[in-house]
């Protein structure tokens, strides 16, 4: 069992509320789209329909250990993050991604 350090990973975590009056779409989460509206820098990726962003700061803070690799970053999904970066879920959450 590894504990994840912010050092040595970078996390992410889906934006599940719209800022600044961007409306979440069906799913309750926001699109590329408005991701991007929102701050056009945004490092992000997409896994399932559900947009992650890095920059969320109270997630520095969170101990987590990590699970089951769930995916890998594939042509087009990330604006920053190479292909074949693997996505793992930590244990002890479903909201935040380890890449």
């Amino acid at each position: 069992m590894f504990l994840v350090r912010n050092s040595f990973v970078l996390i992410l975590m889906f934006l599940l509320i719209g800022c600044n009056g961007i409306q979440e779409n069906e799913t309750g989460y926001l699109t590329k789209e408005q991701v991007l509206k929102e701050n056009p820098k945004a490092d992000y990726f997409e896994l399932n329909d559900k947009v992650y962003v890095t920059g969320i700061d109270w997630i520095e803070g969170v101990k987590l250990t990590k699970g089951e690799v769930i995916g890998e970053i594939k042509d087009g999904m990330a604006s920053e993050l190479s292909v074949g970066t693997q996505i793992i879920a930590p244990r002890e959450r479903r909201d935040i991604l380890i890449v």
